[in-house]
């Protein structure tokens, strides 16, 4: 059963080339767990540095498994400081597709 995720990411104003390249690096990690980054957009309206996440998981349990996968990467204890600095708040929302989405989409 596939699981969407929608992760919202209140910025502060940091060092966005660290933040990116941070992201980067953990896009990888948990892509190899059955992640699927679907899109990421940061906000130019509303609450500025904003970004938003938006995740494919082919089950609840890749939830887990990716981040344990990101826990145990080599490179965690330096991407855990680049995030901390950057993320005031994250909230993660974990939902199922609906209904009404047209077929194919």
């Amino acid at each position: 059963m596939t699981v969407y995720m929608q992760s919202t990411l209140e910025l502060r104003a940091s060092d966005r080339d660290a933040f990116h390249a941070t992201m980067k690096e953990l896009v990888a990690v948990v892509e190899a767990e059955g992640w699927h980054l679907v899109t990421a957009f940061e906000q130019i309206t509303g609450r500025l540095h904003t970004a938003i996440d938006i995740w494919r998981l082919p089950d609840l349990d890749a939830y887990a498994r990716g981040l344990a996968a990101l826990r145990g990467h080599a490179g965690f204890p330096a991407m855990a400081r680049v995030l901390a600095d950057a993320i005031e708040r994250e909230t993660v929302v974990l939902g199922m597709r609906a209904a009404w989405v047209p077929d194919g989409r």
